[in-house]
């Protein structure tokens, strides 16, 4: 099945600490929404809320819709959405945000 992306403007590229959410849209006219994270984000993050509070002074990180990549392009991106395409993986993992009809 064919999909395409839709990344927030100014998305700037590759990097590998950083998360990024994705809008994936099917040509059957579903749309899901998946937030793709790095590792090393992860540990930013829970630096980060260790400082301000958050999420028990960062003893943890959630979010509903979470991959975790080795690096946020849109390459990495692209050959995740496929797997999870193809595999019929996208339903469990992302939040569907749009069925036609």
């Amino acid at each position: 099945m064919k999909f395409s992306l839709k990344f927030p403007s100014g998305f700037a590229g590759s990097t590998k600490d950083d998360n990024v959410d994705v809008r994936i849209d099917l040509e059957d006219g579903r749309a899901y929404s998946v937030t793709f994270f790095t590792i090393e984000n992860l540990s930013t993050l829970m630096v980060k809320w260790g400082k301000t509070g958050e999420c028990a002074n960062g003893l943890y990180v959630w979010a509903k819709n979470m991959i975790v990549v080795q690096e946020i392009s849109q390459v990495v991106i692209r050959k995740v959405v496929q797997d999870l395409v193809e595999t019929g993986e996208l339903e469990s993992v992302g939040a569907l945000i749009h069925f036609p009809g």
